[in-house]
């Protein structure tokens, strides 16, 4: 038997970017958009909560203190996995038209690479980063190959046809609901050496549209939009802890493979 801590994010793009650039759509959308009336332009037809935030500096105040709030959930996130020591984690999330375009596009698919190589800045169109990182940085996380096999095996064996992928497809093969959550987990950059395999469900030119996981997702997403379950496999090596809150990570348990250790997460 396993244990299985279940956790809830975002993965909004926005909150890469710096809050003085304005990068949040509604800006973009109220310059562009043809379908949004004239009169709904202007903040003065607003309701008064979003005027409040709009302020007189176009949202930036009040992104600013959201994102604070928003990252120190990430921080505790991240504190839970840790603590859980898991062997593997595995994260849900959409493929907007990323690694899966015309040529081949599954409904849902179980990515079990061997590595997690992404340049996640390659998407903020020259816009700098909060790190201040390098626009081609290359990202490189540990991948659990095992796991994805295992976990596509059993699906199959329970009549599921499920797609599977041991490499990328179109550019690095890493839709952002994966790689800006990896990015937001390790938020102080010290290091993430979890190994993750991930299951993209596509949400753009499918013929099928599977309903989206349950999830916590914070106000930055108006649905919810990447989940993910970490697993750790000895059950011997788990305590319940006094004082959880409903609103903690939940646990349960089943069965998963026996993994083998993760190389650390690293970047150049």
């Amino acid at each position: 038997m396993a244990d299985i801590l279940g956790i809830g994010a975002t993965h909004y793009p926005p909150g890469l970017v710096p809050e003085e650039l304005k990068p949040w759509p509604l800006v973009r959308m109220l310059k562009s958009d043809p379908r949004i009336p004239e009169r709904l332009k202007d903040p003065a037809n607003w309701p008064e909560p979003m005027r409040a935030e709009w302020g007189d500096d176009e949202g930036i105040t009040a992104h600013k203190a959201h994102k604070a709030r928003v990252f120190e959930a990430f921080r505790r996130i991240r504190r839970e996995i840790d603590d859980f020591k898991p062997d593997f984690i595995l994260m849900w999330g959409d493929d907007q038209y990323e690694n899966f375009k015309e040529d081949i596009i599954p409904p849902f698919c179980v990515l079990a690479y061997e590595r997690l190589d992404f340049r996640p800045y390659d998407r903020l169109r020259g816009k700098p980063n909060i790190w201040g990182e390098p626009a081609d940085k290359v990202f490189s996380h540990p991948g659990h190959h095992q796991a994805g096999r295992w976990i596509t095996r059993r699906l199959l064996e329970d009549g599921i046809d499920m797609s599977y992928a041991y490499k990328p497809l179109h550019q690095d093969g890493l839709g952002h609901a994966f790689a800006n959550t990896l990015l937001y987990l390790d938020l102080d950059r010290k290091g993430f050496g979890v190994g993750s395999a991930a299951a993209p469900r596509i949400t753009r030119r499918s013929p099928i549209r599977p309903p989206p996981p349950r999830s916590a997702a914070s106000r930055w997403g108006a649905r919810p939009r990447a989940r993910s379950r970490t697993a750790r496999g000895a059950p011997s090596s788990w305590r319940p802890r006094a004082g959880r809150t409903p609103s903690s990570p939940r646990r349960t348990t089943g069965s998963i493979p026996t993994s083998t250790p993760t190389a650390p997460c690293s970047s150049t």
